[in-house]
This record gives structure tokens, C-alpha cells and sequence, in this order.
């Protein structure tokens, strides 16, 4: 998933600053793998997947690219598996503006054991239809990524952007992976068996709203927690809520619950460690995604949290729980477009089993240095989120590499998860404008560690264009795995 500030929104910052894979075979599953849905070779690990889609690829702008960053002991590493569409054993050919890597989300999908990964190219041109867009599936293995499939569409049309995001759980209760994949005027749902060499039949979700279920962004959890995942569909006029049918499992009965306040980014997780998922829900510029309520935030952004519930339509509840700049206890204060909330993402940072959540503000001015960006950690309870313990990191926080500078949007992305296996999630926060080279950001992704008071910033890394081994100006952190 991408709950990310959209590509319209990097042009926007890219305005203001005036060697693949080798592979040659299916790698086929030997090793004893973990089953985290995010570690591709089975070492126990979670990874962490890092889009590019504006890189240029044999000279095509915007072809796009992706970066598998490998977890360990110590957490991420520069350890890293490059691919583009012109890798050996990838499905298509890279060419201008398919935006490969738009979206990124990974789960067992063939139940083999291995995470594997899909890759969305919402601007993927079929013959002659422009933006029709693609996925692509790569499997993971104990050499991950040697070969992939690419998912079946049904007709293309124009300017479709099928793959804007994507989403994987089992929504039909059959105990199996589905996969969401959402467009700019159409969801829909792969229900059934994925192989190798073959998925399942595309199936058109419909939807009761009168304006249909395109989207940006997409988000798995089971909010109501009985066993089987919801599918949160976010987008300006409204945030709907899917759910199976009772007593069902055929993809017809994955049909429209409950309808909430639109926004432009979601995540899922437990907030309150009762076992069932809540969701947030962002809405970083009103301006630019207007949802007809009344805005807390004066232009900053605002982000409601939904809890879920047994009894709910769609698991959650329609009891809103908002959060600004202005909120007491919440440090900073409302500026008109500081994104607050254009990058949310929900994990377990203390290890109590209530998760944390972290919230991108990637155009936060510091100081005098403008759209420096950050990012703030609100801490998970018995009661739900609260802002007791609130805290806030940039590259300006003791102990993280680096320093605030004009445009670096620290905080587009956000991804928090556990990847030197201590039971703590650590957070991955990615500035994909930093380092601006031909004036284009190079980009980076740091790593904070999670622990039992908080994350801490002693012996945070950071990861860009020379520890990865690729070019300047490749836009790193554009995306981050969901």
C-alpha cells in the first residue's frame, strides 16, 4: 500500500527545487521460511521495500524503480536487491512514465511460505491506451524476486491507473490471501488460487455510492474481529468500508458496509490491543481534498482515528477521534499545508501490544528552513490513542543523521515494523527530496529503533543513493512498503 503524498504532490516539491537484477529462474521455496508477510527471504526478518517511480530507467523518465532493503539482527541494512521492468525474469519493459513502484504491498499470496511483493504502475500504458496501469507480482524465495507474473486486468481504458494501491488479506473468509487493487474510478478483488505462473480472475467490486469506489488509497484489518479482514477504501467524498457477507465466500458478497469522512491516506492496527484493527484515516491539504466537513486543522491536516468494533457496519465505529497541530498535548501548531497527516502508519514501537502511530507532516517548516518536514509518534493505550508521551522527530532530533534543509520533506513516508526481530517496531521515514541533484531529490530513508519507552535516536541509520549503489536524483522513499 502506498499511504503516501500523492505524485501530484512531489511534482509539486520537484517544482520548487528550480544496474538490475541478475536473475535466472523461478527461485523455488527450500529453506524453512518465517512467514512474515514482509520478509521475501524467509530469514526471519521483516524487509523493507522502497519505490523509486520517478527514476529514470535506459532513459526513460518516470519508468520507475523498486529497492528491496534487507532486515537483520541490527534492523535494515544497505544489504539490497535492485529491480526495475528490464530485470531479468520481471514481467515488461521499463518505458516513460509507467511510474513502477506507484504502490508496493507484500503478503504469501501463493502460500508458500515467502513474503512475496506487488508492485503497482498506475501509469502503465497497454498498446495504445495511456494510464491504463499494471501490477506486478514478484515472488519472494530465498533469493527473492527472480521471476513474477503480472496480474490479469480485463479491458483496459484510458487514464484507468489500475494499481494506484493495493492491499492483500483474506476478505472472503476462506481462510486464503485476497488482493485489492484500487483505480481512479474501480476496485477490485483476486479471490482464489495464485500460483506461480497464474492468478485469479479480476473481479469489479461494486459500489452503493453514487460516486463510485475509485481511490488512491487502500487499507486491510480485521475491525471487527472475527477473523476475517475489512478493506478500507479512501478518497476525497468518502472513506468506504468492505466487508464479506455472513455465511459466505464467493468475491459477489464483498460488498460496501459502512461509508465514512474522505481523506488521501489510511493505516490499520491496533491502537487499544483489543484485538480487533482500528483505522486512520488522513487528510493532509483541504484544499486539495476537500471532504465537506468543517477543517480542525486551518489548511495544516487532521487525522481521525475510527476504532473497531463487534457490532459496527464494517467493524468500526462511526465515533470520530480527531487529531491536529492544535491538539492539546500534540507539539507544534497549525500552518496552513504542512501535510500533517499525508503519510500515517500504525505499529507496535514499545512492545506492549498496543501499537503507536506515525504520522508524516512532510512539508513542516523548521525554523526558517521550509518544508523540512517531520514526523510525530502518537502512543497507543488501554483507552485508544493518546497524546500523552507525543513525540516528534527530524533531521534536526539529536542522535538522527542529517540536517533540516529547504524541500527535503522528511516524513513523505512512514512505515513502522520490527526488523531486527526484538518485538519492537522501529520506524523507517523516508525524505525523497533530499540531497537534490539536476533538480530532482536523491533521497533517503532513515531507521529508528523501537523500545520499551519509545523509539530512540542513539544509533539511528540512514540509507540513500551511495549506500544503495544507484544514481543521484532517484527520488528514493518516493514510496514505502504499506
Amino acid at each position: 500500500m502506498r499511504h503516501s503524498v500523492r505524485l501530484a504532490v512531489a511534482v509539486a516539491i520537484a517544482a520548487s527545487l528550480s544496474s538490475s537484477l541478475v536473475a535466472v529462474s523461478a527461485d523455488r521455496a527450500v529453506a524453512a521460511p518465517s512467514k512474515l508477510s514482509d520478509d521475501f527471504n524467509g530469514d526471519g526478518y521483516r524487509d523493507l521495500v522502497i519505490g523509486m517511480p520517478a527514476k529514470t530507467i535506459s532513459g526513460k523518465e518516470h519508468a520507475g524503480a523498486v529497492l528491496l532493503a534487507f532486515g537483520s539482527a541490527h534492523g535494515l541494512t544497505a544489504k539490497h536487491v535492485y529491480i526495475t521492468q528490464n530485470s531479468s525474469g520481471v514481467p515488461g519493459t521499463a518505458e516513460s512514465d509507467d511510474n513502477f513502484g506507484s504502490s508496493i504491498t507484500s503478503g504469501d499470496v501463493n502460500r508458500d511460505g515467502y513474503a512475496d511483493l506487488l508492485v503497482g504502475s498506475e501509469g502503465e500504458g497497454i498498446g495504445s491506451t495511456s494510464l491504463s496501469g499494471s501490477v506486478t507480482v514478484l515472488w519472494g524465495g530465498t533469493s527473492p524476486f527472480r521471476s513474477g507474473l503480472t496480474l490479469p486486468t480485463g479491458a483496459s481504458y484510458p487514464s484507468r491507473m489500475f494499481g494506484a494501491d493495493i492491499a492483500i488479506g483474506d476478505f472472503t473468509g476462506d481462510a486464503a490471501p485476497d488482493v485489492a487493487v484500487s483505480g481512479a474510478t474501480s476496485l477490485w478483488l483476486y479471490s482464489g488460487t495464485f500460483t506461480r505462473t497464474a492468478a485469479p480472475a479480476p473481479h469489479e467490486v461494486s459500489s452503493q455510492s453514487p460516486t463510485g469506489n475509485g481511490s488512491w488509497n487502500i487499507a486491510a484489518g480485521d475491525f471487527s474481529g472475527d477473523g476475517k479482514d475489512e478493506l478500507a477504501v479512501v478518497r476525497q467524498k468518502g472513506t468506504l468500508v468492505y466487508g464479506q457477507e455472513p455465511g459466505t465466500t464467493n468475491a459477489d458478497a464483498f460488498t460496501e458496509q459502512t461509508q465514512l469522512p474522505g481523506g488521501n491516506a489510511v493505516a490499520a492496527g491496533d491502537l487499544n490491543g483489543d484485538g480487533r484493527d482500528d483505522l486512520a484515516v488522513g487528510l493532509s491539504n483541504y484544499r486539495l481534498y476537500p471532504n465537506g466537513l468543517p477543517d480542525p486543522s486551518s489548511g495544516a491536516g487532521y487525522v481521525t482515528v475510527y476504532y473497531g468494533s463487534a457490532n459496527a457496519p464494517g467493524g468500526v465505529s462511526a465515533t470520530r477521534h480527531v487529531y491536529h497541530q492544535n491538539t492539546p498535548g500534540i507539539p507544534g501548531s497549525n500552518e496552513a499545508e504542512d501535510e500533517f497527516g499525508a503519510a500515517l502508519s500504525i505499529g507496535d514501537i514499545t512492545g506492549d501490544h498496543r501499537a503507536e502511530l506515525a504520522i508524516g507532516i512532510p512539508y513542516e517548516s523548521l525554523g526558517r528552513v521550509s518544508r523540512a518536514g517531520d514526523v510525530l509518534v502518537l502512543r497507543g493505550g488501554a483507552g485508544g490513542l493518546t497524546t500523552t508521551g507525543a513525540a516528534r522527530y527530524s533531521q534536526d532530533s539529536p542522535g538522527i543523521p542529517g540536517s533540516t534543509e529547504n524541500n527535503d520533506a522528511f516524513g513523505s513516508q512512514v512505515r513502522l515494523a520490527d526488523f531486527n526481530h526484538d518485538g519492537k517496531a522501529d520506524l523507517a521515514v523516508a525524505a525523497p527530496y533530499e540531497d537534490p541533484y539536476n533538480n530532482q531529490g536523491s533521497g533517503a530513508v532513515w531507521h529508528l529503533h523501537g523500545t520499551s519507552s519509545g523509539l530512540g535516536t542513539s544509533n539511528t541509520s540512514v540509507f540513500g543513493f551511495k549506500d544503495y549503489g544507484i544514481a543521484p536524483g532517484s527520488g528514493i522513499g518516493t514510496t514505502l512498503l504499506g
